[in-house]
């Protein structure tokens, strides 16, 4: 089985059509769980009304089960996205960077 940094890692393949940045430098990512053969995902959106929800959702199993494993990708409503969850790189990348 991978590990939570695997998936982590095959996430990077996900990119917000709106800023061109994936989901994990955006901060989108609130857990991978790996367990009893299922990799779990849980994902925030930078608002509740993300035009994009269903389709990262959708992009994101894609992925992961492309890579063999089976998911289970969930959008929740809560913990609010902040833009502090972006890393450096998309930051600087949406001119964000102080």
């Amino acid at each position: 089985m991978p590990t939570p940094d695997d998936i982590t890692q095959l996430l990077r393949a996900v990119i917000d059509p709106d800023v061109g940045i994936n989901i994990v430098e955006l901060g989108l990512v609130e857990s991978v769980v790996v367990a009893d053969g299922l990799v779990r995902v849980d994902l925030i959106m930078t608002t509740p009304a993300c035009p994009q929800t269903g389709h990262l959702q959708d992009e994101a199993a894609r992925v992961i089960a492309k890579a063999g494993f089976d998911t289970r990708v969930t959008v929740l409503e809560a913990p609010l996205w902040q833009p502090s969850r972006m890393s450096a790189l998309a930051r600087k990348s949406l001119g964000w960077d102080a």
